[in-house]
């Protein structure tokens, strides 16, 4: 009887050990089912408010900046490298890989200038402040300049304003 838990207690544990979560993952041949199940999104924007403030960015935009949207974190943000542990690494990411940000300026060498946030309505959730909170702070400890503005405010003021002070 006692070789038999044994037996289970060391399976468990190399099913925990090879466990497909723990792994990192990986990439497949798609079939066409798969394949059929995307589509083209209608716009880059979720709302007329990102719409509406992206062009107040571009009208203000000085010469050497550059404004993209809808952002992944983790294509400005990463683990970082002194962290070995790999389990570690990918559960960090996990925190970051399917989120974005609103917009980001970079100057024309690529170099990350703020993040903008556009908060609406949707912002107003238990949910979503967690979230908002969560960006807020990774955001803070990573040295990187995080703005949030309301769907009601003036884009045009708030653009001419962001343009006038990353100039400074």
């Amino acid at each position: 009887m006692e070789i038999f838990i044994v037996l289970i207690i060391c399976g468990f544990v190399i099913w925990v050990v090879l466990n497909q979560k723990w792994q990192a993952p990986t990439t497949t041949q798609a079939d066409k089912k798969t394949l059929h199940a995307y589509e083209t999104r209608g716009n880059i924007f979720v709302n007329q408010a990102e719409n509406a403030f992206f062009y107040a960015l571009i009208r203000h935009m000085p010469r050497g900046f550059h404004v993209f949207t809808k952002v992944r974190l983790e294509d400005v943000l990463r683990v970082r490298l002194d962290i070995k542990d790999q389990r570690l690494k990918w559960q960090y990411r996990g925190r970051i890989k399917s989120r974005h940000v609103d917009f980001v300026i970079c100057k024309g060498d690529g170099s990350f200038v703020c993040a903008i946030e556009l908060d609406g309505s949707s912002h107003k959730t238990a949910q979503a402040e967690l979230s908002d909170s969560f960006k807020d702070a990774i955001f803070s400890h990573a040295q990187f300049p995080l703005y949030r503005l309301q769907t009601g405010d003036d884009f045009d003021a708030y653009a001419k304003g962001l343009w006038n002070n990353i100039q400074k």
